[in-house]
C-alpha cells in the first residue's frame, strides 16, 4: 500500500505515453514453439474442434482455412512469432459463431493446454485482425474449476464454463447462448484486449457433469482459459476471418482509496453514490460507482496499472478531477476530494437554473408532488431556506470537466 503519487498536468502527456511498472504473470508469447506448428497443437485447437460451433465452420476452402497455428510471417506483437487462427463460416448460417477452444483431455498431446488463470488478476493479450475480416464480439470462456496450477499451467479440462466480458447473450438453435462481448473492429493493427476478471460482467454458458452448474459468477480463485468466443456483429457474416494472437499474460490489479467530502451536507453520506471515472488521454476508460462509509472513505477495486485522471461526481455536487494518479505495483491510498454542493440540475454548474429548480421544490418533503431529492442540498429531508443558503454560498461555481 502507498500514498497517491500525482503528476501535475504539464507532465501528463509525456507520462501517459509511457507504460508504468506492473506485476505481470506471463502465459505465452509463442516464441518457444516451432513454426509453423501442427494445426491445433499449441494452446488453441483448430477452429472446427468445438462441438458447439463446428457445424458453422466451412471445411471446404483450402488451407490455411480452419487452422490454428503458431506462425512466423512478419505479424507478431513482440518477437517474431504469433498464433494465427483462420476460419470461414458456411453460408445461410445466421446463428454462426466460433469457440476457439483450448480443451485438452489428459491423453492429449497439445502444448500449453487448458491454461490456468487467477481470478484476482486481469488477463490481457494482443490481437491483430486482418483486413477483410468481419467485425466481431470477443468473449473469454473460462472453466470455473478452482484448479491449483500455476498461472499458464494445465488447469484441467473439467468444470462449468462461464462467459467473461459478456454483456448479453444471444440464445440460438441447439440450446447454446452465443455471447456478446467486447467489440473488435480495428484492422491491420495490434490492439490490446483486457479482461479485468474481478469486475467483468459474467454470464453462464455450459455446466459440467458432477460439478457446480454455471451460474454467471467466477466462484473459484482460479479457472482456465477454455476458449475465446467470436460472435459476428453482422449475423451470418461468412468471412474469411484471419486473427493473430500474441503476448498472453496476467497482470495484477490494485485498489485506489481515499476520502470524499460532501460539503454542506448533514444527511447520511452512505446513501450517496459517487460516480468515479478513470480517464487516460482524455478518454474515459472505466466508470464505477463507489459508496462512502460514514466517515466518507471509499475504495475503488481492481484498477489496472496506468496513469489516470480520476473524476468524482455525486448527484447535486460539482465534479472534481484529481490528475495524474499513478497506479503501478501497489494499492494507492490518499486520493481525497472535496465536492462543492448546489448543482440541483446536474449540469456541473451552480446557476439560476439550480435556483429555479430549488424554488419549484421549496417547502416539499418526501412524498410531496413537488419533492426533488436533489434540491435537498443539506440532506435534512426537506427543502428549506437552509438549502437556499447552500446554493447562494456556492453560486457561480463550476465543476471540473
Amino acid at each position: 500500500m502507498k500514498l497517491a503519487r500525482f503528476l501535475f498536468a504539464p507532465l501528463l502527456v509525456g507520462v501517459l505515453a509511457a507504460a508504468v511498472a506492473a506485476q505481470t504473470f506471463p502465459i505465452t508469447d509463442f516464441e518457444g514453439f516451432p513454426t509453423p506448428s501442427a494445426n491445433g497443437s499449441v494452446m488453441f485447437r483448430q477452429p472446427s474442434y468445438s462441438g458447439s460451433t463446428r457445424t458453422f465452420v466451412d471445411l471446404n476452402p483450402p488451407e490455411p482455412n480452419n487452422t490454428s497455428q503458431v506462425v512466423e510471417v512478419g505479424i507478431a506483437y513482440s518477437g517474431t512469432k504469433s498464433s494465427r487462427a483462420v476460419w470461414q463460416f458456411l453460408p445461410d448460417k445466421p446463428d454462426a459463431w466460433l469457440r476457439l477452444t483450448t480443451y485438452t483431455p489428459p491423453t492429449g498431446t497439445q502444448l500449453l493446454p487448458n491454461p490456468a488463470i487467477a481470478y484476482a488478476h486481469a488477463l490481457r493479450f494482443k490481437i491483430y485482425v486482418a483486413s477483410g475480416t468481419p467485425d466481431f464480439y470477443l468473449t473469454l470462456g473460462t472453466r470455473d474449476n478452482a484448479n491449483t496450477a500455476p498461472i499458464g499451467g494445465n488447469g484441467g479440462h473439467t468444470g462449468s464454463i462461464e462467459w467473461v466480458g459478456a454483456t448479453s447473450g444471444d440464445p440460438i438453435t441447439g440450446g447454446y447462448t452465443r455471447p456478446i462481448g467486447k467489440l473488435i473492429t480495428a484492422k491491420d493493427q495490434w490492439v490490446e484486449v483486457v479482461f479485468n476478471l474481478p469486475i467483468e460482467p459474467c454470464l453462464p454458458f455450459a455446466s459440467g457433469t458432477g460439478v457446480p452448474p454455471a451460474n454467471g459468477v467466477l466462484d473459484g480463485p482460479q479457472g482456465t482459459i477454455e476458449c475465446l468466443a467470436f460472435t459476428p456483429v453482422q449475423p451470418g457474416a461468412i468471412g474469411p476471418y484471419t486473427v493473430y494472437l500474441d503476448d498472453f499474460e496476467q497482470v495484477a490489479v490494485w485498489s485506489v482509496s481515499g476520502n470524499v467530502e460532501l460539503r454542506d451536507f448533514g444527511g447520511d453520506i452512505t446513501q450517496v453514490p459517487v460516480t468515479v471515472e478513470l480517464r487516460q488521454n482524455g478518454n474515459v476508460v472505466r466508470t464505477a460507482t463507489v459508496t462512502p462509509d460514514p466517515s466518507g472513505n471509499y475504495v475503488l477495486t481492481a484498477v489496472l496499472p496506468g496513469t489516470y485522471d480520476i473524476a468524482f461526481k455525486a448527484s447535486h455536487w460539482l465534479r472534481t478531477v484529481v490528475p495524474g494518479v499513478v497506479v503501478d505495483e501497489a494499492d494507492v491510498t490518499g486520493v481525497n476530494v472535496s465536492l462543492t454542493n448546489g448543482d440541483v440540475d446536474g449540469d456541473n454548474e451552480v446557476t439560476l437554473f439550480d435556483f429555479g429548480a430549488l424554488v419549484a421544490a421549496f417547502g416539499s418533503v418526501p412524498g410531496d408532488s413537488n419533492w426533488n431529492a436533489d434540491a435537498d442540498l443539506d440532506g435534512d429531508a426537506e427543502v428549506t431556506l437552509f438549502d437556499f443558503g447552500v446554493l447562494v454560498g456556492n453560486f457561480g461555481a463550476i465543476g471540473d470537466e
